[in-house]
Parts: C-alpha cells; structure tokens; sequence
C-alpha cells in the first residue's frame, strides 16, 4: 500500500487521538490506569505482604492472557483473573520496587502497543535494571484481553534477579 503524504499525516493524527474499545475506554488509558495499580501493588510488597489485587483486576477481561517468553524468569501464558493474581505475585515478589517511564504509546484498531523502560530492584539481590520492554494489549469489553510482552534484553534481567 502506497500512501500519500496527507494520508501518511492522516494515519499518524488517527494514531495520537486514541483508540477506544467497545466500551469506550481509551486503550491507552486503560494500561496507564493499569501500569499505576501495577506499580501500587508492587510497593505494598504484593499479595505475601497483604497488597489488594483487585485495582488491578478491575481492568482485566474474565478471560484474559498474558503471554511472557520463555527467558524471562516468569515465562508463560498466563490465562484468566486466578492466575493473572499468580503472576503479579510472582513478579512482586521478583521485584521489591518497579517504576515504570518512558512510556509511548501506539494506538491500533483494537487495541495498543507500548514501549517502556521499568526501573526495576531484585528483591533476591538489591540490584536495579532498566528494563526496556514492548507490551502488545487489546482489550474486549473495555478491559484487558490479551497482552504480550517482550523485554529487550531478557538475560541481564534474568541476571538482575539472580538467575
């Protein structure tokens, strides 16, 4: 496909005024309210420290997955609410801090791509990476359905954490 330079402008002004889902949430804005509830739960110690999960469950579809690659320390598919709360588990008790920035987002069709660079602390080992990562979200209903997430260098994470 071909496109000219007003459409080419055209596609990049549709990209930056958002996508809303069937629900008419910004999917942009649904993963900032996310990645927020995310980085709360995180700095409450997560669930072995008593931290409520359901801020975060609030913004996930009944059905969704999360698809982690097989190098990082929590690889997987991980579907449904349940085990989305063993995930974040799992990843507050990797972490003892996580400050997500530089974030940007790419609006689609049906949902967002995300760039972003967590700074995070192994709980393990004391030490903090800037993690860059590419996060790949659609959403039904309004809510999370299905996300993707691959880190840039997955080895010195792995590494961050002691592994």
């Amino acid at each position: 496909m071909v496109l000219t330079m007003s459409a080419a402008a055209q596609e990049r002004k549709d990209c930056r005024m958002g996508t809303e889902s069937p629900a008419g949430k910004d999917a942009a804005a649904v993963v900032e309210e996310f990645f927020a509830a995310e980085m709360r739960y995180i700095a409450a110690g997560g669930a072995a420290r008593g931290a409520d999960f359901g801020e975060m469950a609030a913004l996930l579809h009944p059905e969704a997955v999360m698809h982690q690659g097989p190098s990082v320390p929590w690889p997987g598919d991980w579907r449904g609410i349940a085990r989305l709360e063993e995930f974040f588990a799992l990843l507050s008790e990797t972490w003892s801090a996580m400050d997500i920035t530089n974030v940007q987002h790419y609006r689609g069709v049906e949902g967002v791509a995300v760039s972003v660079v967590g700074k995070l602390t192994s709980r393990a080992t004391g030490l903090t990476v800037h993690a860059e990562a590419s996060h790949f979200i659609t959403l039904r209903d309004g809510l999370i359905d299905d996300w993707t997430v691959f880190f840039l260098d997955p080895v010195t994470l792995s590494r961050t954490c002691g592994l």
